[in-house]
């Protein structure tokens, strides 16, 4: 219950660029130079002011280099503020499209944790792309593109990395501490690393209170108090081999174990019929080891070119285990109990994806295919009666053919892609064969893209289909124990949700401008059901049959003047969701609720880079405003305004900034939460202090202290770009 609210907060980071004078070549890989009287897609000569931010066809490039961005600290804290994106949920993700898949110089990123150990330091330039094109998954709502900043030299390099976020609040402590190496001789590199992280969280308490209306009304009250402990490592190993000018090869393996897991849960709570008879008090700790969870990432590529043809290939391979064992002790006037449960996943994924790219006499041509094959098994056991066991496989194969097309026309550039998708999926319940769902689907997915630029303006519109499947933990039967008032369950039936999605992006000068629009149907949402008439609830997943329509303006400005970068952005996002819910206590048994209460975002963020005299050292100030309104997301509702106010400092020493120490500190007023509120007619339930869905941020309050240094630092030459990236995702 109190993750499914967690998934509804929104934590907006500012939107930061820059601008310099200069005189510079744009580069573009989208289509090579054919004839002399043809304006390219590639090698086009562009002399004109650097700036920070500017569109790329449909594509949002920043430059971080250079600016106050790249002394942000981590990618992952650059990326919040690159214009176009903000961090959510303690993830960044693409305005108005949701979370994005990543690459690094053309690799893709499998491990999110690679976001926190590459340096903003390091980061040339980022491309946000809201409108992806053929080429990636349906699922796939945006990608953003890191590209990192050129060293030449071989031999070794590396860097080493330690980084302590410790929460005010709550005692959040987090450190990370990361090595890497890479060996460069010629043709071949050689490249390592390794990420330990111990976290642990001393208490993270919140208030809720639910209703739930069946034969007459339960109220239930209550506190919860949660402590964690997790520590492991991930690390990682590979080649890159360019065999011929034209032609590379290598590969990557990353594993990821988890060395310690621990969580205890403790709830006391009032339980109330018809808002005057006390029935009951209830106290429980569940205390939650993981045990056995890995995984396992594979992937090997080639790149090539032939003649004008040039060859991607890439061949992944995941796996994950996972087992949980939990017992839950609970005391009541209705009497004790303890519940034991144990749950195990195993999950596999192989994926293979080829694309072919040949320059035509008006732009370009891509076509490729890919296959994406998955193997799930999942086991739950408890030691009740009344709550079944469950013992599920699912297998679930996507076949791909996708063809994208690029031309410049006289007045702006137009791209069109096409993509093909054939599914089966398998459900089968080992016990309880009636759940077994078998299903073959056939889809296309057109994309459609214009860009074009009058002087000074630039500006692109785009149009495109997007689906999204749910998680395979989502499409479980068996129902799973909470606590005795609180249940939740999968379900099988659910269907792909679809997104028809749109977006318009300009920018002159100093200012960014965005704006979107979704329309999204069968959309996948939490939702309760009453279990009993002793005010138990069951939590589930359906298919709203009724469409969701939203729309957004995002406005950024941003200027420099001497020594200080200020950046503000301005914001409106708003859906229209209507609902007809059962309610016992209405007349006619039905009660209508809107969830139509539009967000508003002010962003004020300011940075003073003060350069060393000898320009080795430089030092850089920072203070940031964030403030969100109250709002509807989804079907549930953000009461509160957020405000979050940081301040930092960051100093480097030696020569290319080789020792850096950057002191944050977050939330200094501990007004950084959301308190949350769900009304579905037969049950409502509101809850405070709202932060976040994973360990990273229970403590929005917090003091972060890191130190980099870096030796003899090389940019990697791996250009495998992987597959199968948004089923990874759902397991």
């Amino acid at each position: 219950m109190k993750k499914f609210f967690a998934t509804l907060t929104m934590t907006i980071i500012p939107l930061a660029t820059n601008a310099q004078d200069g005189k510079y070549h744009v580069i573009s890989d989208t289509t090579q130079s054919i004839t002399s009287n043809i304006q390219s897609l590639a090698d086009v000569d562009v002399v004109m002011r650097i700036e920070k931010t500017k569109l790329n066809g449909n594509v949002m490039v920043t430059r971080i280099v250079g600016s106050p961005l790249s002394n942000a600290g981590t990618a992952a804290d650059a990326l919040a503020r690159v214009p176009g994106l903000f961090r959510r949920n303690g993830e960044i993700e693409v305005i108005g499209k949701g979370a994005p898949i990543y690459y690094i110089n053309g690799r893709k990123v499998t491990d999110l944790t690679e976001l926190q150990r590459l340096s903003s330091q390091e980061i040339k330039e980022v491309e946000v792309i809201n409108t992806p094109g053929a080429q990636y998954d349906a699922q796939v709502n945006a990608v953003v593109r890191i590209k990192t900043v050129k060293r030449l030299g071989e031999g070794i390099s590396g860097s080493i990395d330690a980084r302590n976020n410790y929460g005010l609040a709550y005692g959040n402590n987090r450190l990370n501490t990361t090595a890497a190496l890479s060996y460069r001789h010629k043709a071949i590199e050689l490249f390592g690393g390794a990420t330990f992280y111990n976290e642990s969280l001393q208490a993270y308490k919140n208030k809720f209170h639910q209703t739930t209306i069946a034969t007459q009304q339960i109220d239930q009250d209550g506190k919860s108090n949660m402590t964690q402990h997790y520590k492991g490592i991930n690390y990682h190993l590979g080649a890159d081999w360019q065999v011929a000018e034209n032609h590379s090869i290598g590969f990557k393996v990353e594993r990821n174990d988890n060395l310690h897991g621990r969580t205890d849960y403790y709830m006391n709570s009032e339980v109330i019929a018809n808002n005057e008879t006390l029935i009951d008090k209830l106290y429980s700790n569940t205390h939650t080891l993981a045990n056995g969870v890995d995984s396992w990432a594979a992937n090997t590529y080639y790149a090539g070119k032939i003649g004008k043809l040039e060859i991607s290939w890439n061949n992944d391979y995941y796996h994950t285990q996972e087992q949980n064992e939990a017992v839950t002790h609970e005391q009541a006037l209705s009497g004790n109990r303890e519940v034991n449960t144990q749950g195990i996943s195993k999950n596999k994924l192989f994926a293979s994806k080829v694309t072919f790219s040949y320059p035509t006499k008006q732009g370009k041509l891509q076509a490729g295919a890919e296959v994406d094959v998955v193997d799930r098994n999942n086991t739950y056991t408890i030691d009740q009666q009344q709550i079944t066991d469950d013992r599920s496989k699912v297998n679930e194969n996507t076949y791909a053919l996708f063809a994208e097309y690029n031309t410049m026309l006289p007045f702006g550039m137009l791209n069109l892609g096409l993509r093909f998708e054939h599914v089966d999926f398998d459900y089968k319940s080992i016990i309880d064969a009636s759940q077994n769902i078998a299903r073959h689907q056939n889809h296309i997915y057109p994309t459609l893209s214009f860009a074009t630029q009058i002087k000074e303006w630039q500006a692109s519109v785009s149009y495109g289909v997007k689906t999204r499947r749910p998680n395979y933990r989502d499409l479980r039967s068996n129902v799973e124990y909470n606590n005795r008032y609180t249940l939740s369950t999968g379900n099988p039936k659910l269907k792909n949700e679809v997104n028809h999605q749109a977006a318009i992006n300009m920018r002159w000068r100093m200012i960014s401008i965005l704006l979107n629009y979704q329309n999204q149907q069968n959309g996948i949402y939490d939702w309760t059901h009453p279990y009993g008439e002793d005010g138990t609830v069951l939590f589930s997943w359906i298919n709203l049959d009724k469409p969701i329509h939203s729309a957004g303006i995002f406005v950024n400005l941003t200027n420099t003047w001497g020594k200080w970068t200020p950046s503000y952005t301005i914001a409106e996002q708003k859906q229209w969701l209507k609902f007809d819910l059962n309610d016992p206590r209405a007349n006619n048994q039905l009660r209508t609720v809107t969830y139509n209460k539009p967000m508003f975002i002010f962003n004020a963020n300011n940075a003073w880079k003060f350069p060393s005299k000898k320009g080795v050292g430089a030092c850089q100030l920072e203070l940031n405003s964030e403030f969100l309104s109250g709002f509807h997301w989804g079907n549930a509702e953000i009461t509160n305004c957020y405000w979050n106010l940081m301040c930092a400092i960051q100093k480097s020493w030696f020569e290319n900034d080789a020792l850096s120490v950057r002191l944050v500190l977050n939330d200094i007023f501990q007004t950084a939460h959301h308190d949350a509120r769900i009304d579905l007619g037969n049950y409502i339930m509101t809850q405070t202090h709202i932060n976040g869905v994973n360990r990273s941020i229970y403590d929005p309050q917090t003091i972060t202290l890191s130190v980099r240094y870096k030796f003899n630092h090389v940019k990697s030459r791996y250009r495998g770009t992987g597959a199968g990236h948004d089923i990874k995702s759902r397991m």
